[in-house]
C-alpha cells in the first residue's frame, strides 16, 4: 500500500490542477469582457445547445449541484439572457435574443481558449485526449460509489467540486465529476 502519492503520476491532482486553472480563469475573462461569471457561461452554452431544457438537466449534464445552477438561472432571468416558461410540471429554459446574442460573442472567445489549453497537441492527439476523457467519464459513476470503509454510504455527490486530491500523504478522490472547461 502507498504511503505517500506520487503526483507526477496521479491523475486526480493534474485533472484538479487543470479543471482549477481552466475554470478560474474562464471567470476572470469571462467577469472582465462580458460581465458574467464561469457558471453563468456554462448555463449559456448549454442552454445554446439544448434550449427548452430544465435547471435540472442542466445540473445533471455539468455535474455540478442544482443550487449552483438555479443562482445562475435567477441571475441570467434578472438580467434578461434567459427566458423561463412554465410548461406542466417542468421550468424549461431558453435564451432569449439578448442571450443568444451574448452566447454568440462569448463562443469563439472559448473556443479560442480550447486551443490554446490544446496547442502543441496534433489532431491526432486531440481525438486520443477525447477517447481517453470519455473513458474517465464512464468511470464516474463507479468512482462515485467506491467505498473503502464498506459502510454503504459511497460519496455519490458528483458536482460542486471540481474533485480530486491534489497529493500528498493520503489518497483518496472526493468522487466529484470535473466541471466541464470554461
Amino acid at each position: 500500500m502507498a504511503t505517500r502519492l506520487d503526483r507526477d503520476r496521479y491523475v486526480p491532482y493534474f485533472l484538479t490542477l487543470i479543471a482549477n486553472v481552466v475554470s478560474s480563469s474562464a471567470s476572470q475573462v469571462y467577469l472582465r469582457r462580458f460581465g458574467v461569471g464561469v457558471n453563468d457561461w456554462r448555463v449559456i452554452s448549454h442552454l445554446g445547445m439544448d434550449p427548452g431544457c430544465t435547471a435540472q438537466v442542466v445540473s445533471n449534464e455539468l455535474r455540478v449541484d442544482k443550487s449552483v445552477v438555479s443562482r445562475s438561472v435567477r441571475t441570467l432571468v434578472d438580467e434578461g439572457l434567459v427566458a423561463a416558461e412554465r410548461t406542466p410540471g417542468f421550468r424549461r429554459l431558453y435564451l432569449t435574443a439578448k442571450g443568444a446574442a451574448l452566447h454568440k460573442e462569448m463562443l469563439p472567445v472559448a473556443v479560442e481558449r480550447e486551443r490554446t489549453l490544446l496547442a502543441g497537441l496534433s489532431a491526432e492527439e486531440v481525438d486520443q485526449l477525447l477517447g481517453l476523457l470519455r473513458k474517465l467519464l464512464a468511470n464516474l459513476p463507479a468512482l462515485a460509489a467506491y467505498d473503502p470503509a464498506g459502510t454503504g454510504s459511497a460519496g455519490g455527490d458528483t458536482g460542486g467540486d471540481t474533485g480530486g486530491d491534489t497529493g500528498g500523504d493520503t489518497g483518496g478522490d472526493t468522487g466529484a465529476a470535473p466541471p466541464l472547461p470554461g
